[in-house]
């Protein structure tokens, strides 16, 4: 929840980038108006409005926690090695122990994709239950791999 306001700035500018590249487009090949569409009429208002609105849930949809059917800490090189699959690298492994394991993207573009919101930590608490925390389709995509090789 510290992340929200970041990450509901990140998916405006985001959505509004998306836009102005596909009204560019538009315009280029003759079916869309002037830019001044957004300004003077209520459909530009609205989809300013839209916009607010997209960028303020994203954080609430775009974001998971799912609990893993094995002990993480007890398979930390398998998780690993399933995190890599999908895409990701270990960060400050020496700083923390296998109880938090932290990922980031390995490559620059999936960070870009990922609008520099990358980051994935896998808990596992005192009582032995593993926690997955993240970007939604990341957090579900790593979380079905290792169900399926580790678990």
């Amino acid at each position: 929840m510290k992340r929200y306001p970041i990450r509901a700035a990140k998916y405006a500018v985001y959505l509004i980038i998306l836009f102005f590249i596909l009204f560019a487009l538009m315009r280029a090949f003759g079916s869309a108006s002037s830019i001044d569409i957004l300004w003077t009429t209520s459909r530009g208002w609205m989809f300013l409005v839209v916009v607010v609105i997209f960028a303020l849930l994203y954080p609430f949809f775009g974001f998971t926690q799912k609990r893993l059917s094995f002990n993480a800490a007890s398979r930390a090189e398998d998780v690993e090695r399933i995190m890599a699959m999908c895409g990701f690298k270990r960060i400050d492994a020496e700083n923390h122990g296998a109880d938090r394991m932290l990922f980031e993207a390995a490559s620059t573009a999936k960070k870009i994709t990922m609008m520099w919101e990358d980051k994935i930590e896998i808990i596992t608490d005192a009582d032995g239950a593993s926690f997955i925390s993240g970007n939604r389709k990341e957090v579900v995509r790593a979380a079905f791999r290792m169900g399926t090789y580790i678990a």
